[in-house]
């Protein structure tokens, strides 16, 4: 196993167990997460169901395949780090109590998986393809509609007000929440990688296509967490879903599709890094 893999392997195996610590100390404590009454249910419930049902074990299963060299392995490695990194970027800005510390260990080991994966993830084809030309128009397009709802989220927190997933107004303006941070989190970590996938993919770079595959488990990953915390949530807490939910929802799930399919192509593509096997036998000759 080459350094860099080790590497990836520790630091996110780390972080997943982390994560199912501190699940499991919230479970049997009863400390709960700082979190307005609105808010409650979704960060102290569905927040732990969602780490412990979905994300550690698609996180599992990335390390068994990078462990196995598969071509899938580093980006769904990628799409679970930058899940975490993303989310919490957001809660160690809102509300605080003690589990600020722990927030924060899980922040940073995210982002240092995200960073260390960098390198294994899918370089794409070497030179622009038809499907890449795709795929980028893809990303762009997608782009552009989530730029345009996290800039209206944006415009109406700084005018005092608050938009809800369906793009509703909703509640009274509270600072404290972490969500407002949402577009921020956005604009400052998730748009630049699109932004660089777009270029970059299109010039056929390598680091345009890793850039395109994190973006695209990105896409694929986010829509997760809405779909916990949008339906879902609606449908425990009343025992239905409204139509303007029902309508994001397809929506988004519309978007995440060929995301998936973006992922599933550029792991295959002409350009990869190179395998452990091949990294291990250039580190014997070198």
């Amino acid at each position: 196993m080459s350094r860099r893999i080790a590497g990836v392997a520790w630091i996110f195996g780390l972080l997943l167990a982390v994560t199912v610590g501190g699940t499991v100390y919230h479970s049997l404590s009863g400390f709960d997460y700082p979190a307005s009454p609105a808010s409650t249910f979704e960060l102290n419930v569905l927040g732990d169901v969602y780490e412990v049902s979905f994300l550690v074990p698609d996180g599992l299963i990335g390390l068994w395949a990078l462990h196995k060299d598969k071509d899938w392995g580093s980006p769904l490695i990628a799409g679970v780090a930058a899940n975490l990194a993303y989310n919490y970027a957001m809660l160690v800005t809102g509300r605080q109590n003690p589990w600020i510390f722990l927030w924060t260990v899980k922040l940073a080991l995210a982002g240092t998986a995200v960073c260390l994966v960098w390198g294994l993830l899918p370089s794409g084809p070497s030179r622009p393809t038809r499907t890449g030309t795709a795929v980028t128009v893809y990303l762009a397009v997608t782009f552009v509609i989530m730029g345009a709802m996290m800039g209206q989220r944006l415009l109406a927190s700084a005018t005092g007000r608050t938009l809800d997933m369906t793009m509703q107004t909703s509640g009274a303006l509270d600072w404290g929440e972490p969500y407002l941070r949402d577009p921020i989190v956005f604009f400052f970590l998730a748009a630049p990688v699109m932004v660089a996938a777009i270029l970059g993919l299109w010039r056929g770079t390598d680091w345009g296509g890793r850039a395109a595959s994190l973006a695209s488990v990105f896409i694929v990953s986010i829509v997760t967490i809405i779909l916990f915390t949008g339906p879902l949530k609606e449908y425990l807490q009343t025992g239905s879903v409204s139509p303007g939910m029902w309508g994001m929802s397809v929506f988004m799930v519309l978007v995440a599709a060929p995301a998936a399919w973006s992922a599933a192509w550029l792991a295959r593509s002409e350009g990869r890094p190179p395998t452990r096997q091949a990294t291990a036998s250039s580190q014997g000759l070198s």
